[in-house]
């Protein structure tokens, strides 16, 4: 058999999910000696690193990894677009495995080569997903060109900054990164979750009627790209607050339709909910920040990429994983004990700064957090790399 007709390059899901999760948990078991000093930290052109390594990787390596392979995974049912597998699967994940080989490399590399083969993923992607007339509807479109763009533009803004030597270009650039990982976040777990509500209650013999409001929907969409660009521009405290705040209000409406108190004993289902809710309180802590309360610096991005972007990609990643394989979607009980520990890690994070508690705190957190992606392989790399069980 060819190589490239193995399970792996089947779907989009198997290679990105079982080499996102591995990578996610490696860079954070990395990182733990270099914050400790047991390891020398990495050199870096801004003399910011491991801070700047490591929330470059945390969001165009592992964060990109896993939502790409979600959207290729779901586009197909989205759009009726043709799945990307084969070759051209082998060839998009080359492209994010040289990424993080030139990254990692990188003190050894010129830059502008870490550069171009860094930035070969998200463009390759960007074609991967641009529209085709009369092929993918409007809405899907939008979503797919913001996305596709942000993760683009944060990248080359970040290498333009180390190029150029200007950290606050580079730091903007890992906020241009961060929000694309956001919009993503609040537009998919939005749509999915309350569908994923209403068919769990529906069969639990709990029938609900959640659907969607066009105008809500297309409202928290456009305020998490309002507040980006306002984040970015750097305008002035008030005003900023005053969107986040209202960011924050616009999802908390739109989660408080979904029963989320009802699915308690639906693990595949509340993980989205508390991952969303962690999205929320994110806001919220971006408000009171920007307002000047004093939280701990930069409290709110580790409250949406540990809690919300944490629990909404491992709850998506288990749910695609098992329907995709042809398993039922229930989680093994220790992969449900995976969300809570990811959760408890979004809580100790976001603790730390608030309640000035200790770096042993700090690598606590970073524990809780590995541990999940590390359980998620023991569970589910063998369903990655083997064939689907054939439907009925």
């Amino acid at each position: 058999m060819s190589l490239i007709r193995l399970p792996l390059w089947s779907s989009p899901f198997r290679p990105f999910f079982l080499l996102g999760a591995l990578y996610g948990a490696l860079l954070m078991l990395l990182w733990i000696p270099q914050y400790t000093g047991l390891l020398p930290p990495r050199e870096d052109p801004l003399g910011g690193l491991p801070l700047l390594w490591h929330q470059h990787e945390i969001l165009f390596g592992f964060s990109a990894a896993i939502v790409i392979g979600f959207i290729l995974t779901a586009l197909p049912s989205w759009a009726g677009t043709t799945e990307i597998k084969g070759s051209k699967l082998a060839l998009l994940l080359l492209s994010w495995i040289l990424g993080r080989l030139a990254v990692t490399f990188s003190a050894e590399l010129p830059l502008p080569l870490v550069a171009v083969v860094d930035l070969s993923f998200p463009l390759l992607f960007a074609l991967s997903v641009r529209p085709r007339p009369g092929e993918t509807r409007l809405q899907i479109s939008l979503g797919l060109a913001v996305i596709s763009a942000l993760l683009l533009v944060g990248n080359l803004s970040y290498y333009l900054g180390a190029l150029q030597h200007d950290l606050q270009l580079t730091q903007q650039g890992l906020r241009i990164g961060l929000y694309a990982i956001i919009f993503h976040c609040s537009v998919t777990v939005g749509i999915l979750a309350p569908i994923f509500t209403e068919n769990a209650l529906f069969e639990d013999g709990q029938p609900v009627d959640i659907g969607h409001i066009p105008w809500l929907e297309w409202l928290s969409a456009l305020s998490i790209l309002v507040l980006a660009a306002v984040d970015i521009a750097g305008v002035s405290p008030s005003v900023g607050g005053t969107l986040a705040l209202l960011c924050c209000l616009l999802h908390g409406v739109r989660m408080g339709r979904w029963h989320s108190l009802k699915i308690r004993s639906m693990p595949i289902v509340w993980v989205l909910h508390c991952g969303y809710g962690w999205l929320v309180i994110s806001l919220l802590l971006l408000a009171l920040e920007t307002y000047g309360l004093s939280i701990g610096a930069e409290s709110w991005v580790h409250a949406f990429t540990v809690g919300g972007f944490g629990l909404m990609s491992l709850g998506l990643m288990t749910r695609v994983t098992l329907r995709h394989t042809g398993r039922e979607l229930q989680p093994h009980p220790i992969v449900v004990g995976a969300f809570l520990c990811l959760a408890s890690a979004a809580v100790v994070r976001v603790a730390i700064p608030i309640a000035s508690l200790g770096h042993e705190w700090l690598l606590l957190s970073a524990l809780l957090w590995v541990i999940p992606y590390i359980i998620y392989l023991l569970f589910y790399s063998q369903l990655l790399l083997t064939p689907s069980l054939p439907t009925e």
